[in-house]
């Protein structure tokens, strides 16, 4: 049985693939969260779109209750799980002010927007959002700040593309450069690496990004594409 069996539609296998290891890693350590710490992270911003009534509940809300999370933390699950459009330099400052540092809440909005984009994923396809694992006590936390990191004017410090970035910004941005959608994720290497591969799987790689005539959909035009893209772009206020 494969991840999305039960979907009337034909699924990439890489894709589910793909979608099956996001799952396994929100019950993963991550850098600077815990197994059961990223589990109640990701579980918490489902409750918070369940409440909100963008998504169906499968019944695991409750999972957010399995870590004793900082409130400052569950806050930002929620607001991130709803589009972040309360969020501003301010919020961000206060929650570093509560005692959660910079990276630990890149990481947090890292899960979220996985684990949303997972969830958006599943309704558009017509089936449930998929339940995460249980947690896998085994790993732990590397606690690893990236040392090429710097202040590039954003509200955490991110890794540059091109030489700057050495080698963590080779795995991030491979051979493209380092659009600010996935600097914003840099300080976690591991997350900013995740969405990239996300990105490249189901929109195009990077390096097929500056090429106006590349679509990566057969039965669209890469202005088609486009058109598409800024829609649902729009449709979720993205500022963009």
């Amino acid at each position: 049985m494969t991840l999305y069996s039960d979907c009337a539609y034909p699924i990439d296998a890489e894709l589910e693939d793909l979608h099956a290891d996001e799952l396994a890693s929100f019950a993963a350590a991550g850098t600077w969260w815990s197994a059961r710490e990223r589990l109640a992270i990701a579980a918490e911003a489902r409750t918070a779109r369940v409440a909100d009534g963008v998504q169906a509940s499968i019944g695991d809300e409750h999972r957010a209750a399995e870590a004793d999370l900082p409130e400052a933390v569950r806050d930002l699950a929620q607001r991130a799980a709803l589009g972040g459009m309360s969020i501003n330099r301010r919020y961000f400052d206060d929650t570093l002010k509560a005692g959660v540092s910079d990276a630990a809440y890149v990481e947090v909005v890292g899960v979220v927007a996985r684990v949303a984009h997972l969830d958006v994923f599943a309704r558009g396809v017509g089936v449930d959002p998929r339940a995460i694992p249980e947690a896998d006590e085994s790993s732990v936390p590397t606690r690893a700040r990236p040392t090429e990191a710097v202040d590039e004017g954003y509200f955490a410090h991110s890794v540059p593309d091109g030489e700057a970035g050495g080698e963590t910004g080779k795995r991030i941005y491979r051979d493209g450069g380092g659009a600010n959608i996935l600097r914003s994720l840099s300080l976690v290497p591991d997350e900013a690496y995740r969405l990239n591969k996300l990105i490249s799987q189901e929109y195009m790689t990077s390096e097929n990004m500056g090429h106006m005539t590349y679509s990566s959909q057969a039965a669209l035009s890469r202005a088609q594409l486009e058109l598409v893209a800024a829609k649902v772009s729009a449709l979720n206020q993205c500022f963009y």
